[in-house]
């Protein structure tokens, strides 16, 4: 049977509105964990029907776009299926939607590998071995160390144990009071407490995950679930981006990044942009995005990074909940890490960190840690007396330890570099970028079915290039969340 979490909510039906809710940790330690996903995470999840701004057509592009404009099979794997920083943390949550494998290594299968003393893994499919083989073969799990690694409610996550929490209707959270539930009476207009109903929700995973997806877009998104009410369709317009496509040059050339240049299509009264010829730098940034945490979402941006009310629960981290959070946990959840490896030119721009690579001693030679993986470490000891000696069967290698290392998986050909941070091939190819961030390789039936679809007569027509600032990039960014 699925597990489940109980959450209590009291109802006003008169107005049809879920005032607030009360529940324990478990039903907390699952809202502070939302902000530790990666945004590809979170479109993924919802079946690219995220409806957060443009991150479902960007996840759709990364899926489209063929793996060879990636640097490595593994570029793609990891915006398709982004690790979170925090996964230790979230296994501990009483229900999980988060089903991506944090702890998974994969090995190239060549026993006869030239970097077999090096002993490097992969966290994700689709890195390339120093000897060119792809580092494809799954030897099992890495071990949890330390805490965080269990998966009961009585293990500690985000909060303490020991409080229970009054949720409001938009997500802001507070360890219940006499005084909190007054205030919510005077705010509500609430005369006679008598004639609001309680109720109890068990909120199963896929229950969860609609609360995700109301949280990202409504402002109400309790009373939303309690009333089943229909998730309406993001009617936003994109009037945002043309403005960032095409902004006027101002006199912050010093923040330039790396001078990423485009080329954008527009009507000359600045009316529309068709699309913009980019190059792979720009696509970097782009894609980048599906790799930040929520949490840094909201670090950055605050209420601007969303139509919903994840800015609520943001804030509560150090506001009303501050003392309710296990003291470790509230730097976690405020400035969330990337996982080791997935830094990008997005991740520099909002000042989001990386976590170190990971490191694992096993008790076993490299070699048959590739034939058998952790399930299968003690062949490398086995001993058979002969002769009166004993004698090891299948491995002769001494010392019968080996230090294991993550390798960057997005290194083409194995290569060691400490400046491989982009998912994309940069070179000649250009790729065309539609106003609401769909990426597609350039080509003209490409760009010319953009333009007939705009019925817009080519007199009317200009190109124009721009070298974007830094601080139109995050601007850039922050459209892309919510247009």
């Amino acid at each position: 049977m699925a597990t489940t979490i109980d959450v209590k909510v009291f109802v006003d039906k008169d107005k049809s509105k879920v005032l607030f809710a009360e529940s324990g940790k478990d039903f907390v330690d699952v809202l502070f964990g939302f902000l530790t996903l990666p945004l590809g995470t979170v479109v993924r999840l919802l079946g690219k029907q995220s409806q957060a701004g443009c991150l479902d057509a960007l996840y759709k592009s990364v899926e489209e776009l063929p793996a060879a404009f990636f640097r490595t099979d593994a570029c793609k794997a990891m915006l398709l299926a982004p690790i979170n920083g925090a996964a230790k943390k979230c296994c501990s949550l009483k229900v999980r939607v988060d089903d991506t494998k944090h702890r998974v290594v994969y090995v190239c299968g060549d026993t006869s590998c030239p970097a077999l003393a090096d002993a490097e893994f992969s966290s994700v499919p689709g890195a390339v071995c120093k000897c060119g083989t792809a580092m494809a073969k799954m030897a099992g799990e890495r071990p949890e160390s330390g805490g965080g690694g269990g998966s009961g409610s009585g293990d500690r996550v985000f909060v303490r144990g020991d409080v229970e929490f009054i949720i409001t209707d938009d997500l802001q959270v507070a360890p219940a009071s006499t005084s909190l539930m007054l205030s919510l009476f005077d705010k509500f207009k609430v005369d006679d407490p008598s004639g609001l109903e309680q109720r109890t929700l068990e909120l199963s995973s896929d229950k969860i995950l609609g609360l995700l997806k109301r949280s990202l877009i409504s402002k109400n998104p309790l009373t939303g679930h309690y009333f089943d009410v229909a998730i309406e369709p993001d009617d936003a317009g994109i009037d945002l981006l043309p403005q960032n496509l095409h902004p006027e040059q101002g006199n912050d050339a010093e923040q330039t990044l790396n001078s990423v240049k485009i080329k954008v299509l527009q009507t000359k009264n600045n009316s529309s942009v068709l699309y913009a010829e980019v190059g792979g730098d720009f696509v970097d940034l782009l894609f980048g995005l599906l790799s930040i945490p929520l949490g840094s979402i909201m670090k950055a941006y605050g209420k601007c990074a969303s139509k919903g009310c994840f800015d609520n629960l943001y804030s509560s981290i150090d506001g009303s909940a501050e003392g309710c959070m296990i003291p470790e946990c509230q730097g976690l959840l405020l400035s969330p890490k990337l996982a080791p490896f997935f830094g990008c030119s997005a991740s520099k721009i909002l000042q989001v960190e990386e976590l170190s690579p990971n490191k694992q001693s096993i008790n076993a030679c490299f070699k048959c840690f590739k034939i058998g993986g952790f399930a299968n470490l003690t062949r490398c000891h086995e001993r058979q007396y002969v002769n009166y000696g004993w004698k090891y069967l299948n491995c002769l290698v001494d010392p019968k330890t080996a230090n294991l290392c993550e390798f960057n998986p997005k290194s083409p050909k194995g290569e060691e570099s400490d400046d491989v941070e982009g998912y994309v091939k940069q070179g000649l190819q250009n790729f065309m970028v539609t106003d609401d961030l769909r990426v597609l390789p350039l080509s003209l039936a490409c760009t010319l079915q953009v333009v007939r679809e705009a019925k817009i007569q080519r007199k009317d027509l200009v190109e124009k290039e721009v070298t974007l600032t830094k601080s139109q990039m995050i601007e850039l960014l922050k459209a892309a969340l919510v247009t």
